[in-house]
């Protein structure tokens, strides 16, 4: 079961890497289409708006980190059984 934790985690990783890119593309799109909300954070608020701004960009990264960690939670017993078939890793 060990070898197949890493493909879990992988699965995982790359959900959350494509539900952040779609995400992303959406705030894309709207720069496109004319209705400004990213460029106008970043005038309206300065700073603030700017650390917005880039954790939007940053948001595939953030998907597939918040992916693994949903793995780890979502089947943490399954992932902590032993090879051998025991139960020993399973909680209650």
């Amino acid at each position: 079961m060990k070898q197949l934790k890493w493909v879990y985690y992988g699965v995982g990783a790359f959900l959350g890497f494509g539900c952040g890119t779609v995400i992303n593309l959406i705030f894309y799109w709207l720069e496109q289409s004319g209705n400004h909300l990213i460029s106008n954070l970043i005038r309206d608020f300065g700073l603030l708006g700017r650390f917005v701004a880039e954790m939007v960009n940053a948001l595939p990264m953030f998907g597939a980190a918040l992916g693994v960690v949903m793995v780890y939670f979502l089947f943490s017993r399954e992932l902590e059984k032993k090879d051998d078939g025991s139960d020993e890793g399973s909680g209650p």
